[in-house]
């Protein structure tokens, strides 16, 4: 793994190689398997939002356990590349369509220390990350830019993660993206004695009928 940036002074660093892109390939080969195995179609999991301009797939690991298990398996890495002493909250994953957008937005206080990972492109266009410079001390609205705000736009590969304090800063992806889809996950952590440590562990249990399976 290689870093790019100071996440202690700007809050944000690319953390270049996190995970082989082997092994992001058969963590989405294998949620296909099980969502085939169980006949339930992705689409099933489509919603919208109001950050998105389009509807996008999103599965939480509360609702598929292997990613849980890949949540609390990050945090020594996440931990060492933070030089803090965290605490996982939740995470979840999401496929985006086409030409879709992630309009600027801060995040919940369970999202203290947050990363982005790329899982794949299905053309191998890689799309940015934009974070503001600007660190924020109260909820502003979602917009569909920065504005005369600095920030940075940073690109990625399957396996490079962003590293960044999704409470503290801005973010999105403010260009649209520009494969057919692209698949990525998103995994939090929180300081475990700061404001937030009661936010570990996020507590939801899962729903009826949604994909939570059980593996020998």
């Amino acid at each position: 793994m290689k870093v790019e940036g100071d996440y202690q002074s700007n809050g944000y660093a690319a953390l270049r190689g996190l995970v082989p892109p082997e092994v992001c390939d058969v963590f989405l080969r294998r949620l296909k398997q099980d969502m085939d195995s169980a006949r339930i179609p992705m689409q099933r999991f489509a919603q919208t939002s109001e950050i998105l301009s389009k509807n996008a797939v999103e599965i939480y690991g509360y609702q598929y356990r292997p990613m849980i298990q890949f949540l609390w398996g990050m945090t020594p890495a996440i931990c060492e590349a933070t030089g803090r002493d965290l605490l996982p909250t939740y995470n979840y994953f999401r496929l985006y369509q086409q030409g879709d957008i992630c309009r600027v937005h801060s995040d919940r206080a369970s999202c203290e220390h947050s990363l982005s990972l790329t899982l794949a492109y299905s053309d191998g266009e890689p799309w940015a990350l934009d974070i503001g410079k600007d660190r924020i001390d109260d909820t502003q609205p979602i917009e569909e830019g920065f504005g005369d705000k600095p920030f940075s736009s940073i690109l990625m590969q399957p396996g490079d993660g962003v590293l960044y304090q999704g409470y503290d800063l801005r973010h999105g992806r403010v260009i649209p993206n520009p494969n057919r889809w692209s698949a990525h996950m998103f995994l939090h952590w929180v300081d475990r004695d700061g404001p937030h440590k009661d936010q570990a562990f996020d507590q939801r249990e899962p729903m009826d009928g949604v994909l939570d399976f059980q593996f020998e």
